[in-house]
């Protein structure tokens, strides 16, 4: 009995050396088909597809991931998983995600954002990966220069 549970904690070390313990981040791409799900006064939802990819040599689930995003360094929601994602190796994916906007924040700040063309967009956050029984969380950073009309439906309303 003790030499079998001395195999199963040597073999969940080894495993766990080899495998969740040298995930790289993934890489953001792009935003794809920002939506609105449900408008409201203080707090509206919307969706939103991001795309990224894997530089890692395996495959992963991932169960959750949630942040905040900020245009021009001013927040504009929380960022929530919709479902979980597989993720094939070296490959990129894309994460239906919702956004709960803060609606006080946006109005205040929808004059500036109509002036301009380009706004700062950042997202920092965590994913929760899974890989053969093993979870860890990886950090979720972007930060970067984008197109504004892909926002204007949810700070024009």
């Amino acid at each position: 009995m003790k030499s079998l549970l001395s195999l199963l904690l040597v073999g969940s070390v080894f495993l766990s050396s080899c495998g969740v313990q040298n995930v790289k981040e993934p890489e953001y791409r792009d935003i794809r088909e920002i939506r609105m799900i449900e408008f409201g006064v203080l707090q509206s939802t919307a969706g939103v597809d991001l795309v990224y990819y894997n530089p890692n040599n395996f495959g992963v689930q991932v169960s959750e991931a949630r942040g905040d995003v900020y245009i021009d360094n001013q927040f504009l929601g929380h960022l929530g998983l919709n479902q979980s994602v597989e993720v094939n190796k070296r490959s990129e994916f894309v994460l239906p995600a919702t956004i709960k906007l803060d609606m006080i924040g946006a109005v205040k700040n929808q004059r500036e954002l109509y002036k301009k063309k380009e706004v700062l967009l950042r997202i920092e956050g965590l994913a929760r990966i899974k890989k053969g029984g093993f979870t860890r969380d990886v950090p979720i950073r972007y930060e970067s220069m984008q197109n504004i009309e892909k926002f204007r439906s949810l700070i024009a309303k």
